[in-house]
């Protein structure tokens, strides 16, 4: 926990300046992906500052953040103007912190690269969803090396069967990469991850580029 917690935690002022210069969050950009929200409770997973809960309280949901670094949440919390219940925790263990009160739904916004225990992750989604409960995801795309803003799936100096987590000090020195770092998986463990926690795809989108940059997925648990 703490080193992985240590990644984002140390870079938190540098990431909240350089994420600043984004668009909307993916899965905000995509209404076809996520039902009508109003009522709903969400379940935003490896939420960091906040960006995509925000978004979500604002279209009606009931939101809780949960994340594993204490600064990026700190950051959160400042700039909230919504009821958003976030916490701390290591979403890749039994969830603890949950009140065992189903989730409508959950949402992952360019997280899952960050996180080095992908089973862990999607373990915790299937058993705090409700029975058909929704999951959409948002990651860089595996299939592909990235591109000159540092969003990249696979070591640079390797390939793409070179799976786990890496970092380059010859990357993009303006990118998150050079950094924090990022775990790489082939398209296949994820799509075989989902299946194995129980969460069927229902959905894949991705989204026009001159080179495919992301790729983002509803599915539900069975």
């Amino acid at each position: 926990m703490a080193r992985t917690q240590a990644r984002y935690d140390e870079f938190a002022e540098w990431y909240e300046r350089w994420s600043g210069d984004f668009g909307p969050p993916l899965i905000s950009s995509r209404p076809d992906l996520v039902p009508p929200l109003p009522g709903l409770r969400v379940l935003d997973l490896a939420c960091g500052l906040g960006r995509l809960s925000r978004d979500l309280a604002r279209s009606g949901a009931t939101v809780v953040g949960v994340d594993i670094s204490a600064a990026l949440l700190d950051k959160a919390l400042a700039n909230d103007t919504a009821a958003i219940d976030y916490v701390r925790a290591n979403i890749t263990q039994p969830p603890g912190w949950w009140d065992g009160h189903p989730f409508d739904g959950c949402t992952c916004e360019l997280a899952l690269m960050d996180i080095d225990d992908l089973q862990g992750a999607l373990a915790t989604v299937a058993t705090v969803l409700q029975p058909a409960g929704w999951f959409v995801a948002s990651i860089v795309h595996p299939c592909f090396p990235g591109n000159d803003k540092g969003l990249s799936s696979w070591p640079p100096n390797a390939g793409y069967e070179a799976e786990g987590w890496w970092t380059s000090p010859d990357h993009n020195p303006n990118g998150a990469r050079i950094r924090v770092g990022a775990t790489h998986r082939k398209l296949s463990t994820y799509l075989n991850g989902l299946l194995d926690a129980g969460l069927e795809l229902e959905r894949i989108i991705e989204p026009p580029a001159p080179i495919p940059t992301f790729l983002l997925w509803r599915c539900r648990r069975r």
